[in-house]
């Protein structure tokens, strides 16, 4: 029973981790869209147009400081919410590689315990000792 309930957690939290990189990859694809269709734009109309970060805040939010400004203006829309969707899948993708780890022990301790059971049973039948051990026995004389 242990061990059946160390695999279901195993792939639920395999499950999970899928779950939780593709959630991850949502804001990747975000930025990727948004820079497409900054080409796309720049295809057809010859400009360039530009999304910093600034355009994510109201400008009673922003903040004061120059260098935090002059930032703000320089990154992409997009390129936070992306490296920040990248940790994520990173993290997901480190979650699943161990739950596979972890189901793949299990299905060898199983295959393991199986083909051990087939070996006793086909010994047993092929050697029976006089005291039914299968190890080797020194005993006082």
């Amino acid at each position: 029973m242990n061990a059946w309930f160390t695999l279901q957690r195993a792939r639920t939290a395999m499950i999970f981790s899928a779950v939780l990189a593709a959630a991850g990859a949502l804001p990747v694809l975000c930025l990727v869209a948004l820079v497409g269709w900054q080409i796309a734009a720049l295809i057809q109309t010859r400009a360039w147009m530009p999304m910093p970060s600034t355009l994510l805040f109201p400008d009673s939010l922003l903040p004061s400081h120059p260098a935090a400004l002059w930032a703000l203006g320089k990154l992409h829309a997009g390129l936070v919410p992306a490296l920040l969707g990248l940790g994520i899948v990173a993290l997901g993708v480190r979650g699943m590689l161990r739950q596979r780890a972890v189901i793949h022990a299990q299905r060898l301790r199983r295959e393991d315990s199986l083909r051990r059971v087939d070996d006793y049973r086909r010994d047993d039948a092929a050697n029976d000792t006089l005291d039914g051990r299968r190890e080797p026995f020194i005993a006082r004389r």
